[in-house]
C-alpha cells in the first residue's frame, strides 16, 4: 500500500512484532493441543455387537491405551445395518480426537458399495492404523453330518433353498463371502443376519443354522469346547491359531480368498498431530506381549502400519470389493 503514488506504507514495528506473534501462535496451536491430548476420555466406537473379533481386539487395545496416555479410553458398541449405524456416528463426530472409529474394513470397505450408507469412506474418516488381519471362518455345528467344504456344496446342492447359513449383517464381508461362494459354484442356500461374530457364532453352535461365515475370534472358544466344527478358513493361508484347518482353496475352492482386516479411524478433518500421536501410541501398544497374545487368542495376528499406508489399504480395499460386487452381482433387497 502507498500513499500518493511515493514511499510504500509499513506497520509500525509494534503491530509488525503483533502480527508475527499471532502467526507463530496460530501455527504453534493445533501442535501444543496435540502435546495436552488426552486431556479426556476418548471414545472408541465399534460397529458390532460385542463379543465378536473387533470388539475383543477393541476392548483389549482400549485397556491398553488407557495405561498408556493416562486417560480413559472407552468402547461403546453400535451396531446394525451392516456397520453402518457405528461408522455413521463417528464420520458425524466432531473431529477433535476424542471419537474414534475401530472397525473391520468390511464396514467402510464393502458395504457402502451395497446400500445407502451416507459416508464416503475415502473422504469421511482419517486412518490411522491398521490393528491385525485374519482369515473368515467356514463352520459348522460339532455333531452336523456337513465334515467338509465338500460336504458343504454336496449338501446345498441336494437340497436347494434349504440350507442356512450365518452371517454378521447385511453388507459385511461375511455377507460378501456367502453371495460369492453362492454364484462361484451355483448354490442356492439362505444367509441369516446376525449383529456381530459372537452372535452368529453362537447361532452355529446351537443349531439354529445349518452352517455359519464368521469371524474367527468368537468361533475360536466354540472350537476348543467342541460345540463347533471349522471346515475352512477364507484367507490366502492358514491361520496360526487353527494350523490344521484348510484354506478354502485347499478344501477344493480354487480361487477363494478372503482376508479380513481391522482398523481405527477418526473422523476425517482431525488434526495430523493427534492422528500421529494415535497413530504412535498404537504402534507401541501392539509391541505389548500381553496384547499380542490377546489378539492371536481372537485368531488374528497384529500388524500396525502408518496414517498414509492406511490410507493407501483402504482405498485399495474400497476399489477391489467395489469390483467384487459388481462382479458377483450382488444386490440388497
Amino acid at each position: 500500500m502507498q500513499r500518493n503514488g511515493s514511499t510504500p506504507y509499513r506497520l509500525p514495528a509494534r503491530y509488525a512484532l503483533a502480527s508475527t506473534l499471532a502467526a507463530a501462535a496460530a501455527l504453534a496451536a493445533p501442535a501444543a493441543h496435540a502435546q495436552r491430548y488426552p486431556d479426556r476420555p476418548v471414545q472408541v466406537i465399534v460397529p458390532y455387537a460385542p463379543g465378536g473379533s473387533v470388539d475383543v481386539i477393541a476392548r483389549s487395545l482400549a485397556q491398553k491405551l488407557t495405561e498408556r496416555m493416562g486417560q480413559t479410553v472407552f468402547i461403546e458398541n453400535r451396531a446394525g445395518a451392516g456397520g453402518t449405524i457405528g461408522v455413521g456416528a463417528v464420520t458425524r463426530a466432531k473431529p477433535d480426537g476424542y471419537t474414534l472409529l475401530l472397525t473391520s474394513l468390511g464396514a467402510v470397505t464393502v458395504t457402502v458399495h451395497l446400500t445407502k450408507a451416507g459416508y464416503d469412506p475415502l473422504k469421511d474418516l482419517a486412518p490411522i492404523s491398521l490393528l491385525a488381519t485374519s482369515g473368515l471362518v467356514v463352520s459348522v455345528k460339532e455333531d452336523s453330518p456337513i465334515r467338509s467344504v465338500r460336504d458343504l456344496i454336496a449338501a446345498a446342492k441336494a437340497k436347494p433353498g434349504a440350507l442356512s447359513y450365518a452371517v454378521t449383517g447385511v453388507g459385511s464381508q461375511t455377507f460378501l463371502a456367502g453371495e460369492l461362494l453362492k454364484r462361484s459354484l451355483d448354490l442356492d442356500m439362505v444367509p441369516v443376519q446376525y449383529k456381530g461374530g459372537g452372535p452368529a457364532a453362537a447361532a452355529v453352535a446351537a443349531g439354529e443354522v445349518q452352517a455359519g461365515i464368521t469371524d474367527s475370534g468368537p468361533i475360536q472358544p466354540l472350537l476348543q469346547s467342541k460345540r463347533v466344527r471349522v471346515l475352512a478358513v477364507t484367507g490366502s493361508q492358514r491361520a496360526s491359531a487353527m494350523p490344521d484347518v484348510p484354506t478354502m482353496e485347499e478344501a477344493g475352492v480354487p480361487g477363494f480368498k478372503i482376508d479380513s482386516a481391522i482398523a481405527l479411524f477418526a473422523p476425517a478433518g482431525t488434526p495430523p498431530e493427534i492422528v500421529d500421536k494415535l497413530n504412535a501410541e498404537v504402534a507401541a501398544a501392539l509391541k505389548s506381549p500381553d496384547l499380542i497374545d490377546r489378539i492371536h487368542a481372537a485368531s488374528h495376528d497384529p500388524k500396525p502400519n502408518s496414517p498414509a499406508e492406511m490410507k493407501t489399504m483402504l482405498k485399495s480395499e474400497f476399489d477391489r470389493w467395489g469390483a467384487m460386487v459388481r462382479e458377483a452381482g450382488v444386490k440388497l433387497e
